[in-house]
C-alpha cells in the first residue's frame, strides 16, 4: 500500500511538474464590431492580426509561448465596450489590449486600460487627441493620425482645382471633431466648407443628410461615416443628385473594400487615404508577407481576401509580436510597455514604425488612393 502510494506521488508530481514546464499562452484581449454596421471592417482587422498570430504560433510562438487572441463583439456600443474591456482585463487577465475599434469605443476603453495599467495596443482609431505628447503611458499606435490623413486629402482637392467642399459627418464627438480639423485645414488655404450634414452612428439612414447636401451643390464631399453607413450615403446620393458630378473623398477607416464591393460600379473614383502601403502589389516586404500569410491561411480552409484594414491588422500584430519579443519569456505589463519604447525607427518590412518613451505615435505613413474598374485600387 505504501508502495503504491508512493508510485501514485511520484507520478502526480510528474505530471504536474510535465504541466508546468509548460509556457502559459500569452492572452490578448480586443473588442470590436463583429455585428451591426461596422462588422466587415471588425472581422477583416481581427483577421488581418489574427493570420499573423497564426503564422508565429505555428513557428514556435514568441519565446516559445503561443499567442491567444481573445476578441469580443461590441458592435460600436460604447457600454458593451466598456464591459468587454473589463471582462478582458479581469477575466481573462490579457496581458494586452489590441486592436479596439473606432474613436468613441475606444475613448470609452482607453480609460479603463489606464486606470489597470494595461497595454493598450493599435488601436483603429485616429483621433488626434490619441498622439499627444507626452504620450499616454500605455497606448502605442500603429497608423498615422486622422488629422494626417485629411491633410493628404486636401492635397488632392487643391490638385483637381475644387473649392466647394461638403463634410457628411457622424452626429457624433468623433464627427465633430472631425468638422472642427476640417473648417482649420481649409482655413489655412483659404476655402470654407459650403456646408456640413450629420447621420445617426450604424444607422443607414442617411436621407436627411443627403437632402441637405445636395442642396449645397458641392464639387466634393469628404465622407466622414464608414461601413454600410457610407454605402448607403452614396448610394442614396447619387440617386438624389441626378447625376450631379462630385468628388466623393474619405479617409482610411470608411472600409473601402466594403465600399469598393457594395458600391460596384457606383464606387469608381472615390478617393480614400491610406495609412499603410499597398496590400496588393507586392511592391514592399511586409506585404509580400502579408500575401504569402493569406494564402497559408486559406489553405487551410479559410476565406479571406486581402485588403488595406486586413493588412492595417497584420502590420499591428508584427509591431505587437516583437514587443513582446522584447519582453523576455515572462513578459509582465509594465515590461511590454517598456519594449515597446525600446522599438525606435524599427523596419516591419519596408515600413517604419518609431516609439520612445515621450513619443508613441508609431507611424505618419499616408498614401492616397482611388477605386478603379473592378474595384482595384489605384495609388
Amino acid at each position: 500500500m505504501i508502495i503504491r502510494l508512493a508510485a501514485s506521488a511520484a507520478a502526480a508530481h510528474l505530471f504536474f511538474s510535465a504541466h508546468a514546464a509548460e509556457p502559459a499562452d500569452i492572452v490578448l484581449g480586443q473588442s470590436a464590431p463583429l455585428s451591426g454596421s461596422f462588422s466587415e471592417m471588425g472581422e477583416a482587422y481581427r483577421d488581418g492580426a489574427q493570420i499573423y498570430f497564426e503564422k508565429i504560433n505555428k513557428e514556435g510562438g514568441v519565446n516559445g509561448r503561443r499567442i491567444r487572441l481573445i476578441t469580443l463583439d461590441d458592435g460600436y456600443d460604447i457600454t458593451r465596450a466598456q464591459v468587454n474591456t473589463r471582462e478582458l482585463i479581469e477575466q481573462h487577465q490579457a496581458l494586452a489590449l489590441f486592436g479596439h475599434m473606432f474613436t468613441n469605443t475606444v475613448f470609452a476603453s482607453l480609460p479603463i486600460a489606464t486606470a489597470a495599467g494595461v497595454p493598450y495596443v493599435a488601436p483603429y482609431a485616429g483621433n488626434e487627441s490619441l498622439y499627444a505628447r507626452p504620450a499616454n503611458h500605455i497606448l502605442f499606435m500603429t497608423r498615422a493620425s486622422y488629422s494626417n490623413e485629411l491633410d493628404a486629402l486636401l492635397r488632392h482637392v487643391q490638385a483637381m482645382g475644387l473649392s466647394r467642399v461638403a463634410l457628411a459627418r457622424y452626429d457624433s464627438p468623433g464627427g465633430l471633431a472631425l468638422q472642427k480639423d476640417l473648417e482649420e485645414k481649409l482655413k489655412a488655404i483659404k476655402l470654407a466648407p459650403v456646408g456640413v450634414a450629420t447621420m445617426q452612428l450604424n444607422s443607414q439612414q442617411p436621407g436627411d443628410a443627403v437632402l441637405k447636401i445636395v442642396n449645397m451643390h458641392p464639387q466634393a464631399i469628404i465622407l466622414g461615416v464608414s461601413g454600410d453607413d457610407a454605402v448607403a450615403f452614396v448610394q442614396q446620393f447619387n440617386q438624389a443628385a441626378n447625376k450631379l458630378p462630385v468628388q466623393f473623398l474619405a479617409r482610411s477607416l470608411i472600409g473601402g473594400h466594403q465600399l469598393a464591393v457594395k458600391l460596384g460600379k457606383e464606387g469608381r473614383g472615390i478617393v480614400i487615404s491610406q495609412v499603410a502601403p499597398s496590400p496588393f502589389n507586392g511592391a514592399t516586404h511586409i506585404s509580400r508577407e502579408y500575401q504569402a500569410a493569406l494564402k497559408s491561411a486559406n489553405a487551410a480552409g479559410r476565406n479571406l481576401m486581402a485588403s488595406y484594414i486586413g493588412f492595417d491588422g497584420y502590420i499591428a500584430a508584427k509591431v505587437l509580436v516583437e514587443g513582446l519579443r522584447r519582453a523576455g519569456p515572462n513578459p509582465s505589463r509594465p515590461a511590454l510597455t517598456k519594449a515597446l519604447e525600446t522599438m525606435h525607427h524599427w523596419d516591419a518590412g519596408d515600413f517604419i514604425v518609431n516609439y520612445d518613451e515621450s513619443d508613441h505615435t508609431g507611424s505618419k505613413f499616408v498614401t492616397v488612393t482611388v477605386i478603379g474598374a473592378g474595384g482595384h485600387f489605384i495609388e
